[in-house]
């Protein structure tokens, strides 16, 4: 009867715990996302924090940041991803329903930076000999644009003295090849990429102490958010576990990270592991200087509607990370 009864306990317990594996999601949310490496705290929050924490997650891969932007502005995404430039500034100033609210990923401009190899040392041997040679940027109004502005003046010169091109990140490699682009920013893994082909080079070092600039940022459409808090205040925590994954412990080279970024980006594992890693803060902090100059870097540059800079707090809301901090405590 004992042996009888504690089998039943144990089926009971089954029972109980195969139902709180079944239960549903409190919330579905529809989050939108580009395919590419630094976007990874997306990929992991979805597969691993945002369905413990209650929500059923839809990723809604789309081309570009603004692409997204606009759509949680108008709330057919209720959360996304995506890097911070003029659009996001100006969609804040036009009253749209959108926040900022954690960085996705960081980087160091030298990380990006990267110079034609045929002519690196031969007929150029600074960066201020770049002045009216063709340098591409993915697009003009993001922190592309502006990192490469940091990086010509460190030696005196600046955006508009270049020939300035757009293209898309991967087309930059053959464009270094042929000599159609003397420079460029490119992101991961396309700067690998470029070295491994013997047609790029990044010349610059990350001086001591330098910091990181805020390059991507997840986003929410605050109708959303004041119609459901505790699902954005949720989100954010699995945001903060999501990238704790990476920040630490080495984590961008982590197998499993990696696999993600495998798996929605179709990038090849080695060239992955080649890589050098993006930059993420366990505590999610955020260089706000840098936030602020690149505010005024787009209004000099003429891509903001507007004449008076925004305070951050109307761009920016970190009261749900600083939430989560409480929360998980600081690392």
């Amino acid at each position: 009867m004992k042996r009888s009864a504690w089998l039943v306990g144990v089926a009971v317990v089954l029972v109980l715990a195969s139902g709180l594996r079944a239960a549903p999601a409190r919330w579905k949310i529809r989050m939108g996302y580009i395919p590419v490496d630094s976007h990874a705290a997306q990929y992991i929050a979805a597969e691993r924090y945002l369905p413990q924490e209650g929500f059923e997650v839809e990723l809604v891969r789309l081309p570009s940041g603004a692409e997204i932007l606009s759509q949680v502005a108008i709330g057919q995404l209720q959360v996304g991803g995506g890097a911070l430039g003029a659009a996001a500034y100006n969609a804040v100033a036009q009253g749209h329903p959108v926040k900022f609210v954690a960085p996705l990923h960081n980087g160091f401009i030298e990380n990006y930076f990267t110079v034609r190899r045929a002519i690196w040392g031969s007929e150029i041997n600074r960066i201020a000999q770049l002045r009216g040679k063709p340098v591409a940027i993915n697009a003009r109004g993001v922190a592309t644009e502006y990192m490469l502005d940091r990086a010509l003046r460190n030696d005196g010169i600046a955006v508009e003295d270049v020939d300035l091109k757009t293209m898309p990140f991967p087309d930059m490699v053959p464009a270094l090849e042929t000599g159609a682009i003397w420079a460029g920013i490119l992101s991961e893994p396309f700067p690998t990429i470029a070295e491994d082909r013997g047609v790029g080079v990044r010349p610059l070092r990350i001086p001591p102490g330098a910091r990181p600039i805020p390059i991507t940022f997840v986003f929410l459409n605050t109708d959303w958010a004041k119609r459901n808090p505790q699902a954005a205040q949720r989100f954010v925590v699995a945001h903060l576990k999501a990238a704790r994954d990476l920040a630490l412990n080495n984590g961008w080279q982590r197998e499993d990270n990696m696999q993600l970024m495998v798996k929605y980006t179709g990038a090849r594992i080695e060239l992955l592991r080649r890589a050098r890693p993006h930059h993420l803060d366990p505590n999610l902090a955020v260089d706000l200087r840098a936030l602020e100059d690149q505010q005024r870097f787009y209004m000099r540059r003429g891509y903001l509607t507007y004449r008076e800079l925004l305070p951050l707090e109307r761009v920016f809301d970190f009261s749900y990370l600083q939430a989560a901090l409480r929360e998980l405590g600081r690392r």
